[in-house]
């Protein structure tokens, strides 16, 4: 892994699907991305919550698809889905491995 870096969604009661169904929309875009490696989806059930794990070549990368997807419209299409609407998205930018640890 090169730069990792996890996104969180957390569904509102009853948005499950729907957040399925629109992230499955969307994902085929983010893995074509210039820079994605790679993403992988885990559904936390306890707590209602999709996380991509993903794989990007460089950080620039990924904040250059961020201001795309926040320009053509996403987070807009996420708000009504997402607990706390697009302010409950939550992004953990962990970057680069750690060998030395």
């Amino acid at each position: 892994m090169k730069n990792l870096v996890i996104v969180s969604f957390p569904a509102k009661d009853g948005m499950m699907d729907d957040l399925k169904d629109t992230l499955k929309s969307a994902l085929p875009d983010t893995r074509s991305f210039d820079g994605c490696i790679s993403v992988n989806t885990f559904v936390e059930e306890s707590s209602n919550t999709i996380h991509l794990i993903e794989d990007w070549e460089t950080l620039d990368h990924q904040a250059k698809y961020l201001n795309w997807r926040v320009e053509t419209g996403l987070l807009d299409i996420l708000e009504p889905l997402l607990e706390g609407g697009a302010a409950g998205l939550k992004a953990t930018i962990c970057g680069a491995p750690h060998n030395d640890i």
